[in-house]
């Protein structure tokens, strides 16, 4: 009976200790996370730019007071980072979420938008070559390529999309007047290309001998009376000069047109009555009724625009204009 009592004794302690034991350890604990625990509301971090590209170096700093660990995950599905203030370098363009937790319940996102690198071209590598601003109808243009460590040409001569010489030295004929556009590709890189613009001329027109029509015999003199005013019919007009109008309020009206405020007709006195004649738009040759008719009612941002008149009867002769028109006429 006495060795019953001292083995329930016995017991009885071994589970007061163990209890004591567990209770002082889930103190321990608990105090040991309330000094650690910190609110959240403050985590924040910053990314060194506001725009970035492709295969650039992204460095991201958290500047959270009470951060002790840090779990960086940059949104691309690459290796996180638990430093604090790692780097970080995107492969494709797009929008990516970084998440950052800090002490293992903290957390905070921001977006970084990635863009395409740009290419960064070398104004030493572009073509060289001098060309005069303006050439008439059937005489011959000649070219010559002055550009350095050049091997292969591609000229083209802007009335029509083909290569038209792939020498160093090279001549062209225009067929049509209009304003063309000569432009020059070097040893097959298509990212250099330079671009000059001539003027070409309608031949003038040869003055017609008059012919010499035998007159009739004279008639005995009739005295007739009539008044000289009256008599006189068909009398040779002064030809009348088309207004001027300054490519500022050229630009203002074509705005118009495309607001369908205005339209080509109205533009008929600043071009002799022709409306249809050819322009160049955005490098590319068509007329200016054809071209009011497709920024009718579009949206259009008129960038540069200039007017070659004839000296003579100040009529507009051509136009050149650098625009942008949801996607009409841009390269």
């Amino acid at each position: 009976m006495s060795t019953y009592n001292n083995s329930s004794s016995h017991i009885d302690k071994t589970v007061i200790y163990v209890f004591l034991f567990v209770f002082f350890a889930s103190i321990s604990v608990f105090a040991y996370r309330y000094t650690k625990y910190s609110p959240c509301e403050n985590v924040t971090f910053n990314i060194d730019k506001a725009q970035n590209t492709v295969g650039e170096l992204i460095k991201f700093k958290d500047v959270t007071d009470t951060a002790e660990s840090w779990y960086w995950d940059f949104g691309d599905n690459s290796i996180a980072s638990t430093q604090k203030e790692p780097l970080h370098v995107y492969k494709t363009p797009g929008d990516y979420t970084v998440k950052l937790i800090v002490n293992d319940i903290c957390e905070a996102t921001q977006t970084v938008s990635i863009e395409e690198k740009k290419e960064v071209l070398d104004p030493t590598k572009f073509p060289i070559f001098e060309l005069q601003k303006t050439i008439k109808v059937g005489q011959k243009l000649r070219v010559n390529d002055e550009t350095e460590n050049a091997s292969t040409w591609e000229w083209r001569f802007g009335e029509t999309a083909k290569i038209n010489a792939n020498t160093k030295r090279a001549s062209y004929v225009y067929t049509e007047p209009g304003l063309k556009t000569v432009s020059l590709v070097v040893n097959g890189d298509l990212k250099y290309v330079t671009k000059k613009t001539i003027e070409v001329l309608p031949l003038a027109e040869t003055k017609r001998k008059p012919i010499d029509i035998p007159q009739a015999p004279s008639k005995p003199s009739v005295d007739i009376k009539y008044k000289p005013e009256s008599a006189i019919k068909d009398k040779p007009s002064t030809p009348k000069l088309a207004p001027y109008i300054s490519e500022a309020d050229f630009k203002a009206k074509m705005m118009k047109v495309s607001k369908e405020e205005m339209s080509a007709k109205q533009f008929s006195e600043y071009f002799c009555g022709d409306i249809n004649k050819k322009i160049v738009a955005n490098g590319r040759n068509t007329t200016f009724l054809v071209f009011c008719e497709k920024i009718s009612d579009k949206k259009i941002r008129i960038k540069k625009l200039e007017i070659f008149r004839d000296k003579g009867s100040n009529c507009i002769n051509t136009i050149t204009i650098d625009c942008r028109i949801r996607g009409l006429f841009n390269d």
